[in-house]
C-alpha cells in the first residue's frame, strides 16, 4: 500500500485549518496542524518531515515569514530536505496579497501564494500540482526579460514552480543576445514592454524577422492596456500580452495555452519529418535492386529518358554501357545460387568503386545483366571507362572460404551521336548497346565493343559497324 503524503497546515485560525484539512484529507493526504510558527518548528523538528507546508503569513508569536526564515536555518533545514535536490515546498496563504509580500516570500523559498478567502478546491489543486505532475512535463526553457526586479522574480518563480527552466535578464538587448545563441535553446519568451536599451516591441520584431523564431511563444507584459499599444504588440509578432499587475493564475493559464500549441506544433513537425523519412525510404526501396543495392530496371527506364533528354537538349555527350557476367550459369551450377548472389553483389561493388562519384550510375537490367550510365561522356571516353571496368572485374576474385571464384564480363558501349539526323531515341541507344554486347559475347567474351549507329553502305543497304576491343 502506498504511504500517504503528509501536509503540515500552519494557521492561527482554527476555522481555516479545518477547511484546509477537510479539503486535503478528501484529496487523500495525511494532515498535521500547527497554530503558529513556533508549533510548526517543533512539529518539523520532532517528527518525520512533511511533504509540503501551507503557511499563514499573519500569525502571533512568529509570523509566516519569520517561521520560514527560521526553518531555512541550518539546525532546521535538515528536517526540510527530502533529498539532495528537493526541499520541502511551502505555500504561503495570506489575506494581504501584495507584490512586496510575494517578493519576500519567494526570496525565502516559497513556491506559491494563495490569497484569502480562497475558493473551494483551490488549495487542493495547488498541492496536487506541486506534489503531483507539473502541468509542463516537457523540458522547456524560458527567458524572462524585465527591468523591474520584483516583477521579474515573481514571474520567474511562477514558471519554475511549473517545472520550467528560467533565464532572467533586465533589458531587451541582453535578451536578444541570449536568444541569438543557439546553445541556449530558448522555448518561451516573456518580455516587458518598456525596458532600457531595447524595448519589448523591438525585441519581438527581431525575434520574428531576424532570428526566424516563428513558432516560439512570446508573451509581452505591459502596464498600459491602450488598444493601439496592444495592436502594435500583435503586429510585431507577439503571441499574447498581459497587463501588470497580473495574477499568477492568469499568467500560467495564458502560458499553458501557448506552450500546448507550441508542443502540438513540435509534434506535428516531428510527425511530418518521420513521414518524409518513411516516404524517402519507400522511394529508395522502389528504385533499388534488393539483392545488389544498385538501382533497378524501373529506375533505369525512367531516369535514362531524363538523362537522354537533357543531353539532347543541351547537345552534351552521353554514353551507356550494357554489361553481362560471362558464364554466370556455370557459377550457379558449380558453386550454388547463394554463391551466385554474392558474385552479383561483388560485381556491382567493383563497378561502383570504379565509377565517378558524380554523374555515373549503375542499374540492374535483368539477371546478370547491368546498365551503366555515363553522363558527359563521349564514345572514346566511354570505351576507355568500360575497359577499366572490365579489367577491374577480371582482377577482383570473390573469396569464398578457402576458394576463389574468378569471373569476367563483357561490355557493349553506345553513345549519343548529335550529328545523326535519323532515329535519335533512347531505344536506339539501348539497341546499339545490346548489339555491341552481343558482338562482345560472340567474339570471345571478356571484352569491350563500341557500337556504332547504322550507316548506309555503297549498295544502299544499311549495315552496322562495330569496334571490337
Amino acid at each position: 500500500m502506498t504511504e500517504k503524503q503528509r501536509i503540515l497546515i500552519v494557521d492561527d485560525s482554527q476555522l481555516v485549518r479545518i477547511k484546509i484539512r477537510e479539503e486535503l484529507e478528501h484529496g487523500g493526504y495525511e494532515v498535521l496542524e500547527a497554530k503558529n510558527g513556533l508549533e510548526a518548528i517543533i512539529q518539523v523538528a520532532s517528527q518525520n518531515p512533511p511533504d509540503l507546508i501551507t503557511m499563514d503569513i499573519e500569525m502571533p508569536k512568529l509570523d509566516g515569514f519569520e517561521t520560514c526564515r527560521k526553518l531555512r536555518e541550518t539546525q532546521y533545514a535538515k528536517f526540510l530536505t527530502k533529498s539532495e535536490d528537493r526541499r520541502i515546498p511551502i505555500i504561503f496563504i495570506t489575506g494581504n496579497d501584495t507584490l512586496e509580500d510575494r517578493k519576500k516570500g519567494f526570496d525565502l523559498g516559497a513556491v506559491d501564494f494563495i490569497a484569502k478567502p480562497f475558493k473551494e478546491g483551490e488549495i487542493l489543486a495547488a498541492v496536487n500540482k506541486i506534489l503531483g505532475r507539473s502541468i509542463v512535463e516537457q523540458n522547456i526553457r524560458a527567458l524572462v526579460a524585465d527591468d523591474n526586479t520584483v516583477a521579474r522574480t515573481i514571474t520567474a518563480m511562477c514558471l519554475r514552480r511549473e517545472g520550467i527552466q528560467v533565464i532572467e535578464t533586465e533589458d531587451g538587448e541582453e535578451a536578444y543576445h541570449i536568444l541569438s545563441d543557439p546553445q541556449q535553446q530558448i522555448d518561451l519568451l516573456i518580455t516587458d514592454l518598456v525596458m532600457p536599451k531595447m524595448d519589448g516591441i523591438h525585441l519581438c520584431r527581431l525575434v520574428r524577422k531576424e532570428l526566424k523564431q516563428i513558432d516560439m511563444p512570446i508573451l509581452v507584459l505591459t502596464a498600459v492596456s491602450d488598444l493601439s499599444e496592444v495592436l502594435e504588440v500583435f503586429r510585431v509578432g507577439a503571441s499574447d500580452y498581459l497587463v501588470k499587475p497580473f495574477a499568477k493564475e492568469e499568467l500560467l493559464a495564458r502560458l499553458m495555452v501557448h506552450i500546448e500549441r507550441h508542443r502540438i506544433n513540435q509534434e506535428l513537425r516531428e510527425t511530418i519529418r518521420k513521414l518524409e523519412e518513411a516516404n524517402a525510404k519507400i522511394e529508395r526501396l522502389s528504385i533499388t535492386d534488393p539483392l545488389t543495392g544498385c538501382f533497378n530496371r524501373g529506375y533505369f527506364n525512367k531516369q535514362f529518358d531524363v538523362e537522354y533528354g537533357r543531353a539532347l537538349r543541351y547537345r552534351r555527350p552521353l554514353s551507356i554501357v550494357m554489361c553481362d557476367i560471362d558464364h554466370f550459369k556455370r557459377v550457379n551450377d558449380t558453386y550454388g545460387h547463394q554463391a551466385g548472389d554474392r558474385v552479383l553483389q561483388h560485381f556491382v561493388a567493383v563497378i561502383q568503386q570504379n565509377l565517378r562519384a558524380k554523374g555515373d550510375w549503375i542499374a540492374r537490367y535483368g539477371g546478370e545483366e547491368f546498365m551503366v550510365v555515363l553522363a558527359e561522356t563521349d564514345a572514346a571516353a566511354a570505351r576507355a571507362a568500360a575497359e577499366r571496368l572490365r579489367a577491374a572485374i577480371e582482377r577482383s576474385p570473390i573469396v569464398e572460404g578457402e576458394r576463389e571464384i574468378r569471373i569476367t564480363a563483357s561490355f557493349g558501349v553506345a553513345s549519343l551521336d548529335h550529328d545523326a539526323t535519323d532515329g535519335l531515341s533512347p531505344d536506339r541507344m539501348l539497341t546499339t548497346a545490346d548489339e555491341a554486347l552481343y558482338e562482345a559475347k560472340k567474339s570471345g567474351r571478356n571484352r569491350v565493343v563500341l557500337g556504332r549507329r547504322p550507316s548506309v553502305s555503297p549498295d544502299g543497304e544499311s549495315s552496322d559497324a562495330v569496334s571490337v576491343g
